[in-house]
């Protein structure tokens, strides 16, 4: 679908280690002036750590500039996945170089996607580390919510949370639903809202929970990745609001500056709206 661009936007989780240069042309054209690329599972397992080095390396210089060559600026979570956080004991191993290699990197803004898959306690533990990881580096957190059992694993992030000390403000829970959304907002964190067919939120039910919740601490994202999913659903979602009456405020909040808000909080995020 052609979109007009009609403002600025940016998607704040999309997976362009999966994408195309048609993709990052598309996106340019419709407005997205700046994204931010999670670590995500590469489609089978891995065997060796190299392999996550070699991809958050990836990320971290060819991507940004894959991306410039479009007059996009990239910025960059890392972690191990919680679809790849069961491999014992390949995910262990790999938060040493994680830690010690790339999460002082130039453009590495958060510590992400981490949290849960299956919601298991194998997940679990890595998470925590991880956690604790960003905890001591005073780092922004991605966490992932599964595509299943949703309200578990909040229940379970919430237990998590209990103890206070963890920065609540530097915390994006991603993924949410109908049934997540008040609760993360309700415990003072950032929500992620995926337009992604199938497994996630039609343009419809998004706009639908920013009509019932209100548009603070809410942003929209794509999600983009191998499966069928669009890298313009940010704009997309922009121009459906528009034509549905919502104010430009709003729009505004969600498909940018929301974003913005969070992702300023890490002085290594560099673009300014």
């Amino acid at each position: 679908m052609e979109i007009q661009n009609h403002g600025r936007f940016f998607d704040p989780h999309i997976h362009m280690y999966s994408r195309t240069t048609d993709d990052y042309e598309k996106m340019a054209k419709a407005g997205i002036e700046v994204i931010v690329q999670p670590s995500f599972w590469l489609g089978g397992q891995r065997n060796f750590v190299g392999t996550f080095e070699d991809y958050w390396e990836h990320m971290i210089s060819f991507e940004t500039k894959r991306a410039k060559d479009f007059g996009i600026e990239h910025f960059v979570c890392i972690s191990v996945n919680p679809k790849e956080s069961t491999a014992r004991p390949l995910a262990l191993e790999a938060l040493e170089p994680m830690k010690e290699k790339y999460l002082g990197r130039e453009r590495v803004v958060a510590i992400g996607e981490i949290g849960y898959n299956l919601i298991n306690d194998l997940e679990e533990e890595i998470f925590l580390k991880q956690m604790n990881i960003s905890l001591s580096k005073d780092m922004l957190m991605m966490i992932h919510l599964p595509h299943t059992n949703k309200m578990e694993a909040m229940k379970r992030i919430q237990k998590i949370l209990n103890d206070n000390k963890y920065d609540r403000k530097k915390i994006l829970i991603d993924h949410n639903t109908e049934e997540t959304i008040q609760l993360t907002l309700e415990l003072g964190l950032w929500a992620g809202l995926s337009v992604y067919p199938v497994t996630k939120l039609s343009p419809e039910r998004a706009m639908k929970i920013i009509e019932k919740h209100g548009s603070d601490r809410i942003m929209i994202n794509s999600a983009a990745d191998w499966g069928i999913s669009d890298p313009l659903s940010v704009p997309l979602v922009g121009e459906k609001m528009k034509n549905e009456g919502f104010g430009s405020t709003v729009i505004e909040k969600t498909t940018c500056l929301n974003a913005y808000d969070f992702f300023k909080q890490s002085p290594r995020f560099t673009w300014k709206p």
